[in-house]
């Protein structure tokens, strides 16, 4: 994780222990989240201690892995009476029932997470689903899901209008 600011940032897959996070994909039950993607939570629960030792931030925020870790992250700071908004950027699939949903409903977190063109890890894994919508960012290279969409170079473009940053 990054602090920049008061914005508390999550980075993607960068090496064989997110890989591994990324493909531990049976579920753990987190007690008033639900029943979540394990290899994320997992991923989290590795660097919650120094994360909740920072000051609250005013946003969260993260792209691919990254972006189900904040989405995680948002829901544990509700539960302690902190809401910040969360900006998940291309976010795999971590909800395997309502709960994390539910919570995130209730505490009235606002969810901001995005889908850039046809990308295909939000796509991912099959059978678990998001804690809430996406929105539709940028345009597909190709007209079907694709990893080409997923790069963060192409999100930022997509969320600047298509203008190079």
């Amino acid at each position: 994780m990054h602090v920049y600011g008061d914005v508390h940032c999550f980075r993607g897959t960068d090496g064989v222990m997110s890989d591994m996070a990324d493909a531990k994909v049976l579920t753990t039950n987190v007690w008033g989240i639900g029943s979540v993607h394990s290899g994320f939570y997992a991923a989290l629960a590795a660097i919650l201690p120094a994360c909740l030792a920072l000051p609250r931030p005013k946003a969260i925020a993260g792209h691919s892995l990254g972006a189900a870790m904040a989405i995680l992250y948002a829901a544990v700071l509700a539960q302690l009476g902190s809401i910040v908004p969360v900006f998940a950027f291309e976010p795999p699939r971590l909800c395997a029932d309502g709960g994390l949903e539910a919570l995130l409903q209730d505490k009235q977190v606002p969810f901001f997470a995005t889908r850039n063109g046809c990308d295909l890890v939000t796509q991912v894994p099959p059978g678990m689903t998001l804690p809430g919508p996406l929105t539709l960012i940028g345009k597909a290279t190709v007209p079907f899901d694709n990893i080409a969409d997923h790069g963060i170079d192409r999100v930022i473009a997509a969320l600047a209008g298509g203008r190079h940053v």
